[in-house]
Parts: structure tokens; C-alpha cells; sequence
């Protein structure tokens, strides 16, 4: 594993924006008008992504989720497979450069695997 993000919803992106800038003093390292990550000054692998709120969500906009960067995503999604494990979202390569699929974890919450697109 490369990295685990926090992945935290919003109702008020600029809001959100402020309090991770101006108080934790963090970078502003995305931002794709839906999507905000902040990553820390001192060490860029420490991250948190803030998303807006959406209904048409493929995540439940309620639960927790993480987001994991892995290398090889295809044999993580083969491992998936083989071990019966739900996938809530398929393999999919993204158009922001990701190429990801979802499952759960024992406890319900989502787990976005990933790696970049090369």
C-alpha cells in the first residue's frame, strides 16, 4: 500500500476549505470543484479528501469510507474476486487519471482501492 485517505462528505466545500488551509495549516493539493485533498506540509502521504455532498453518489453519502493507493489494482481486484468479496463498484478507469473499484469491509464501510493511471 502506497497511502490510506480519509474521505469526509460536506454540505459547504468553501467552509471546509478555510478550516483545512487556514487551521490545520494544510496544502490545498486538489481541487475538482466536487472533490477537495489537503495533504500536510511536513509529509504529503498524510491526506484527507473532502467531497460535496451528492445524491447521485455511488457511495452512501452516510457511511464512512477510505480511500487505499495500491500498486497492481487488477490483482487487488482479482484477489477481491476470488475471496468472494462484494464489490460495490467495478473495476473502472476514471477520466481525473484513477483506476478504482469499491468494496466493503466487515463493518460496513466502503473502501475505495486505487491506483494511478499511468
Amino acid at each position: 500500500m502506497r497511502r490510506i485517505v480519509t474521505n469526509i462528505y460536506s454540505n459547504d466545500l468553501e467552509k471546509s476549505k478555510r478550516f483545512y488551509m487556514d487551521f490545520l495549516d494544510m496544502e490545498l493539493a486538489m481541487n475538482m470543484g466536487w472533490i477537495l485533498t489537503f495533504v500536510s506540509k511536513e509529509n504529503p502521504t498524510a491526506q484527507i479528501s473532502i467531497l460535496k455532498k451528492m445524491d447521485n453518489s455511488p457511495l452512501d453519502n452516510s457511511a464512512i469510507f477510505l480511500s487505499i493507493e495500491v500498486s497492481e489494482i487488477d490483482n487487488w481486484y482479482k484477489k477481491a474476486k476470488q475471496q468472494k468479496i462484494d464489490i460495490e463498484y467495478p473495476i473502472t478507469n476514471e477520466n481525473w487519471g484513477v483506476r478504482r473499484f469499491f468494496i466493503k469491509d466487515p463493518n460496513g464501510a466502503t473502501i475505495n482501492l486505487l491506483s494511478h493511471l499511468k
